[in-house]
């Protein structure tokens, strides 16, 4: 009678130790991007620039937005013309479907600057994020329901002294307009009382008897007192850069 035997565990401890090194090596890659995102060095930001471009040849994609998310917050106008080229910016994330941690990290972006700080193409390409979202439907809010603190770091890039003729303005306008129109025939209370704060911003922004702050608290309305002084990549730069 044969009996039965255990198989060798060598081939499993192998497996194992194959995803721990796998996992070890993501990490590591993650880390070295994160580091190349801060633009702190010229080197960094040379390295950034590189990746840039590479993304911009590549195209975006479901594997390689978070990349594009990751590039644009570091907030420096070389990189982000070097990734965005000559596309639109407000229609850069257009082919990809939205998610709830693309909204998610959005708005934590939008929320980590100041009502000055964002360059405007990095802007823009945050904004037609929100817009593709909410634009019509409640597919926005039942994937990553907004906030009263989502919609107050919508409204802070408002800028009533440039007026309503105003590229940003006229686009943060159309997006609290969609908020509302969209929020306010929703069932839940608390989506309602979002939609009627997006409603109150543009009101502050019509009204001019009214400051934005009557509508949004004044921390978030606080520019930022330094001069903004990002580092130009080393390398060259083609006359489609500048």
């Amino acid at each position: 009678m044969v009996r039965n035997m255990r198989l060798p565990t060598s081939n499993n401890r192998e497996v194992e130790l194959t995803k721990k090194n796998e996992k070890i090596k993501d990490n590591a890659v993650l880390s070295l991007f994160r580091n190349i995102a801060l633009c702190n060095s010229r080197e960094g930001v040379d390295a950034a620039f590189v990746i840039a471009r590479f993304l911009d040849a590549e195209g975006i994609n479901e594997n390689n937005f978070l990349l594009y998310l990751l590039m644009i917050e570091t907030n420096n106008s070389f990189i982000i013309d070097g990734l965005t080229g000559k596309r639109n910016p407000f229609l850069l994330f257009s082919s990809i479907n939205p998610s709830w941690f693309m909204l998610k990290e959005t708005f934590r972006i939008l929320a980590r600057f100041k009502r000055n700080e964002i360059c405007g193409k990095g802007l823009f390409s945050f904004l037609g994020i929100i817009q593709n979202a909410y634009k019509s439907s409640n597919f926005g809010f039942s994937l990553y329901e907004l906030s009263i603190s989502d919609v107050y770091n919508i409204g802070k890039y408002l800028d009533k002294k440039k007026g309503q003729d105003d590229e940003t303005n006229i686009l943060l306008l159309s997006i609290l307009l969609d908020i509302y129109n969209v929020g306010i025939n929703n069932k839940k209370m608390r989506i309602k009382r979002v939609a009627i704060m997006a409603n109150s911003i543009r009101m502050a922004f019509f009204d001019e008897r009214k400051d934005m702050s009557d509508a949004i608290p004044d921390v978030l309305l606080i520019k930022s007192d330094y001069k903004k002084r990002q580092i130009k990549p080393g390398i060259v730069i083609g006359k489609a850069d500048r």
